[in-house]
């Protein structure tokens, strides 16, 4: 279980001033400001969740991460992760953790992947037998058992990227955090690390954390959002509680049997269907000869687009 009390995390920047003499007085004295990256965060993760964690660049995503894993330490506040402060960084939580950063790499670049396991083996004291188990099941179900001994520079971005996700669970931990674990992947990649890791929640119990700007990452793998903008926690629901928090009035989709009704040409037509707003289909379904309807449906607002707007409203 994560929780998460009254977190803040406030570091300090300057600006660079113009000039040579401007490098001359920022050499002799700096003026520095407080950022705020996180303000005032409240939430409980429980065991065994997939939570994603949403938020426009700058929103405090990653910070959140680097807090619960240890990099940072916050500012004020109480983070307790499975019993654990996290930034305290005890052997007894690093050990039943494990990271992911799209971004970064733990693979040695002109090795093999299997060299890097083999580390992880020793620093983790995996017994050899646990080890060797742990690596087929795991490579097999990535579909990477043959890329084993293939120097990681020769790797492509998917296979580095399945192999990082390997190395953060060799050690069966009880957290996962992954940050953007799926960016710049082919679809094909994508689709085989969800239903992977998918897999792993479900069968392992494994706490999930998990941000992304893929929506598809979030509605194929989450449980449940948490939204942030500007360091603070905007929302803080299941996927399809935002869904319905944050619909708006959605178009019911006509599809006609031959050419659409002359009286509805003003709307929004595509060949033979076409968009009505929900408010005026009373009035048009009155009018209507249901036998010249192929069939109706209703248009949804995708994830994306709730989080988009969300995102521009609270900028």
């Amino acid at each position: 279980m994560i929780e998460v009390k009254n977190i803040n995390y406030t570091y300090q920047t300057f600006e660079k001033s113009a000039g040579f003499l401007g490098s001359v007085k920022d050499f002799m004295k700096r003026e520095y400001q407080a950022v705020v990256a996180l303000d005032d965060l409240n939430f409980t993760i429980n065991e065994g969740e997939f939570v994603g964690l949403l938020g426009a660049n700058g929103a405090g995503k990653t910070t959140l991460i680097k807090l619960m894993t240890g990099i940072l330490s916050p500012t004020s506040g109480d983070m307790v992760c499975n019993g654990f402060n996290p930034y305290l960084r005890q052997p007894q939580y690093l050990k039943n953790i494990g990271v992911v950063l799209g971004q970064k790499s733990q693979l040695i670049w002109d090795l093999p992947a299997k060299e890097t396991l083999e580390m992880l083996k020793v620093v983790y004291d995996i017994e050899q037998t646990t080890y060797d188990k742990r690596v087929n099941e795991l490579c097999e179900l990535l579909n990477v058992s043959h890329k084993l001994q293939v120097p990681v520079r020769k790797l492509s971005l998917g296979e580095r990227i399945k192999f990082e996700i390997i190395c953060a669970l060799i050690h069966s931990p009880k957290l996962l955090f992954l940050d953007e674990p799926t960016i710049g992947l082919d679809i094909t990649s994508q689709k085989s690390i969800r239903q992977f890791l998918t897999a792993i929640n479900q069968q392992e119990n494994v706490t999930v954390i998990l941000t992304s700007h893929y929506m598809q990452d979030i509605e194929e793998m989450c449980q449940r959002v948490i939204v942030l903008s500007k360091g603070r926690v905007l929302d803080d629901l299941s996927i399809e509680a935002i869904k319905q928090k944050y619909t708006v009035k959605r178009d019911i989709i006509l599809t006609f049997k031959t050419e659409v009704p002359h009286f509805l040409q003003s709307y929004q037509l595509e060949g033979s269907v076409v968009s009505i707003p929900e408010e005026d289909y009373p009035q048009v379904a009155s009018q209507i000869n249901v036998m010249d309807i192929q069939s109706i449906g209703q248009e949804e607002s995708s994830l994306e687009d709730i989080i988009f707007r969300l995102f521009s409203e609270n900028r």
